[in-house]
């Protein structure tokens, strides 16, 4: 049996309104309403009915504020997740669950949202913080400046190397540190620059960073003292390996070959060998054992000569000579060496006049172990050629001693100018080095740029 309110037809639609149960409240309420204005139209016939009249206005306007207020529900709902997101209250909590099940899943998306944004939320902060303690643990200053003048980032390091507290203002950081505020200036540049603070030296580097519409001011420095010692230590860490290495490889067959000799001039007994027991055999091994003890003895005397000669440069004898004929008379010394090893060898100068003031001799030197590197890196390369070059700018004379070898390995590069460290099989590891403190003397630098399979090119700068 069907039924339905008079001018509502039973229909498919409105079996789905009376299966929600917020469809059925309204539904109610309306309906509510509509008998209340047909009681107040038969209260309104009868005059003696006033005072009835008059309360069923009352409840009248009661149900449809009670109806707006049911109705409105969605919007508070709404709001209260607006609000929710605006003030980062995520433990709010949404009802309607009775109101059918548009509004549950409504509330099952609300839910949802708030949930993502809190874990986001704790992710962010989880993040904020890994990089807080990253920026902490770094041994480089890093100051990070808003546009409006907040430093949004000052790390503990900049902290100890500046000598002050943690600023949130640049303005008042600009007044305790004018010193080195002074140098950045208006913040109105960008790269590295060295700057000078209470006697010590910075690296600095300045980057314009523009992040969500905004600009930052990303300010790293670090004590070029400090990277200078640590370069040092290292340093000095890669010399001791090498130095234990070549002294064991010198003092171990001595020491073995000492037990052996001192075996072969004993008996089982442990007593020494009389003079019938020193037979033909036992002299030739011991003689030979001998032999290689006295090699590998000089050899170690070698290498501390070596060593002596790299640590004990004289003082460069400055004089001023032509390039062009330090260059030819270098290649007329080598030139045989290097035919012999089927190697071209030839130097080219660009200005004749071209002079240098410095230690000849040095310089010669110098020049003799990098065509010497350049023959052996271009043995049994049919095409082998070592060019000798020069250029001059406004403040520095460069030669140049470039090879079409087979360069050195990437991973060998930074280690070449380490004392004692060498790839050549006799080599003695110091030539490279031995170049280097020249350079050093003169006030100069060498530097190298190689590719493998191309060629090396050294060049040597020395100052006007």
């Amino acid at each position: 049996m069907s039924w339905a309110l008079p001018g509502l037809p039973y229909t498919a639609e409105w079996k789905s309104m009376t299966s929600n149960r917020f469809g059925i409240g309204l539904l109610l309420r309306i309906c509510l309403i509509l008998v209340n204005l047909l009681l107040l139209a038969a209260a309104w016939l009868k005059a003696d009915l006033l005072f009835t009249y008059i309360l069923l206005i009352l409840i009248l306007a009661v149900q449809i504020g009670e109806l707006l207020h049911y109705t409105n529900h969605t919007n508070r709902e709404l709001k209260k997740f607006l609000d929710a997101i605006r003030h980062e209250d995520y433990s709010v909590n949404f009802s309607g669950h009775k109101l059918g099940k548009s509004f549950r899943d409504l509330n099952e998306g609300f839910k949802d949202i708030i949930e993502r944004l809190k874990k986001a939320r704790v992710s962010h902060q989880g993040q904020t913080e890994l990089l807080k303690m990253v920026m902490e643990s770094v041994r480089v200053g890093i100051l990070v400046i808003e546009e409006n003048g907040t430093v949004s980032l000052m790390n503990q390091a900049a902290c100890q190397m500046l000598n002050c507290p943690q600023f949130h203002n640049w303005d008042m950081f600009r007044k305790k540190k004018s010193a080195f505020a002074s140098q950045l200036g208006d913040l109105d540049f960008e790269g590295r620059k060295l700057i000078h603070l209470d006697d010590r030296e910075f690296y600095l580097d300045l980057e314009h960073i523009r992040l969500v519409g905004e600009r930052y001011y990303l300010i790293s420095f670090s004590d070029l003292k400090n990277e200078i010692e640590q370069k040092e230590i290292e340093a000095w860490h890669k010399l001791i390996r090498i130095l234990a290495h070549e002294v064991m490889n010198s003092v171990t067959p001595i020491s073995s070959l000492s037990e052996t000799v001192q075996h072969m001039l004993t008996n089982s007994a442990g007593e020494p060998i009389t003079t019938e027991e020193f037979t033909i055999e036992r002299i030739h091994d011991i003689r030979e054992a001998m032999g290689t003890i006295v090699r590998r003895s000089r050899g170690m005397l070698n290498f501390v000569e070596e060593y002596r000669k790299l640590t004990k440069l004289p003082a460069p004898n400055f004089e001023v000579f032509g390039v062009k004929e330090l260059l030819d008379e270098v290649t007329a010394l080598m030139k045989p060496q290097a035919e012999k090893a089927g190697v071209s060898l030839s130097a080219e100068v660009a200005q004749s006049k071209l002079a240098l003031k410095a230690d000849r001799k040095m310089v010669e030197q110098v020049l003799i172990n990098l065509i010497s590197n350049a023959i052996y890196s271009l043995e049994e390369q049919a095409d082998g050629q070592i060019a000798l070059r020069s250029s001059v700018t406004e403040e520095h004379t460069l030669i140049y001693v470039q090879d079409n070898g087979r360069g050195i390995p990437e991973n060998i590069l930074p280690s070449i100018f380490i004392p004692f460290f060498s790839t050549r099989k006799n080599g003695s590891g110091i030539g490279l080095t031995l170049s280097k403190n020249i350079m050093k003397l003169h006030k100069g630098n060498i530097t190298v740029q190689s590719q493998e399979g191309k060629g090396t090119t050294f060049q040597l700068t020395f100052t006007n």
